[in-house]
């Protein structure tokens, strides 16, 4: 497989050159690109900061030309798609890498700090532009990074199978000791079997009660995963265990606090899965909506009018580790709503390139 990329040359935030270069792996196990006989770990956008020292070739090793099977799912926004990945930075530096190899815009990457998805506990995200072709995204995926490995099951999913195996246990005994006590019921017996047939019928008794509190276990470690991060429902507790309803995700949950309490704000693009899933804090992004919501057309000094666009304004904002956040916002007219766009101060560009065309 080819091990040259397209890669932009910065020195710090200047652009020197983009071009092709071979791809290696550094000695801490991340993908790096090769430039005037040093390589330099690659980051965002496919790009290296050469004003950083680089890594000798002989400390390097060569491009990995498979991946190891690796847990990943996808989130599907607008233009943009999330691949969420579970494993280290390495697997996603390769990831991301194998990606620009296979002519997909790899956007941005970073931890994840949003929900599971498709039962996988995701610990970093790679977002990427929705390919133009008509290949399903599952299928390129599979061709580009290969068939998703499993994920480990969660915390409850594991308390889950244990209480469920328990139950399975109980209900054999349950029915062992039932059907001994039937034979022994129907068979002509001395006074001394008397008291072994009471014994059973104790052992049988205390059973049942086991029995009840396995059933209680399973329908509180079944409720406990439905509202934390997933909805599975045991087939054979369906019938006989009543069942919470399915909690409500997080961006469902920011949808309704928006609608309600922030109706005069409303979401562009993928903003929402912007704010679930990259920022570890939304507070400042709530009190930016807040100041929208009490303005008509006077915003607060922290608001900067954009440069070439007339109607748009920026605000740098805390996504709960940096200022990189950056919200955009404009006021639309006919409905006194204001539209804002979510991002990040490295795809700051494209999204001006955007905002122009709405």
């Amino acid at each position: 497989m080819d091990t040259h990329i397209l890669v932009q040359v910065l020195d710090v935030d200047k652009l020197l050159e983009q071009r092709q270069c071979r791809t290696v792996t550094l000695p801490d196990g991340r993908c790096g690109a090769v430039w005037r006989g040093l390589a330099y770990p690659l980051g965002d956008a496919g790009s290296i900061d050469v004003s950083h020292a680089g890594t000798p070739l002989a400390a390097c090793r060569p491009a990995a030309t498979a991946v190891e099977p690796t847990a990943y799912a996808l989130v599907e926004g607008g233009e943009e798609v999330w691949l969420l990945v579970a494993g280290s930075v390495a697997t996603r530096d390769e990831s991301a890498a194998r990606l620009r190899q296979a002519g997909v815009t790899v956007l941005r990457s970073g931890p994840w700090l949003g929900e599971p998805a498709e039962g996988i506990e995701a610990d970093w995200f790679v977002r990427f532009l929705r390919p133009a072709g008509a290949e399903p995204l599952t299928k390129m995926l599979e061709r580009v990074i290969g068939q998703p490995a499993p994920g480990p099951p969660a915390a409850g999913e594991l308390r889950l199978r244990l209480v469920e195996a328990q139950l399975a246990a109980a209900r054999a005994r349950e029915a062992a000791m039932q059907a001994e006590n039937e034979r022994l019921r129907g068979t002509p017996r001395e006074p001394a079997l008397d008291a072994v047939v009471q014994a059973l019928r104790a052992e049988l008794a205390e059973e049942r009660a086991l029995l009840q509190a396995a059933e209680a276990s399973v329908a509180a470690a079944n409720e406990a995963l439905i509202l934390g991060a997933g909805t599975r429902v045991p087939r054979a507790v369906a019938a006989t265990t009543a069942v919470m309803p399915v909690g409500r995700r997080l961006p469902e949950e920011m949808q309704t606090v928006l609608a309600a309490l922030l109706p005069r704000v409303r979401l562009l693009r993928d903003s929402l899965t912007v704010a679930c899933g990259e920022f570890g804090n939304r507070q400042a992004f709530y009190r930016a909506c807040a100041e929208l919501q009490q303005s008509t057309a006077r915003l607060p000094p922290a608001w900067k009018k954009l440069q070439g666009l007339d109607a748009w304004w920026e605000r740098h904002i805390s996504n709960g580790e940096d200022d990189a956040g950056r919200l955009y916002t404009r006021l639309d007219r006919t409905d006194l709503c204001w539209e804002i766009l979510l991002s990040h101060k490295g795809e700051q560009p494209r999204d001006i390139a955007w905002l122009r065309r709405q």
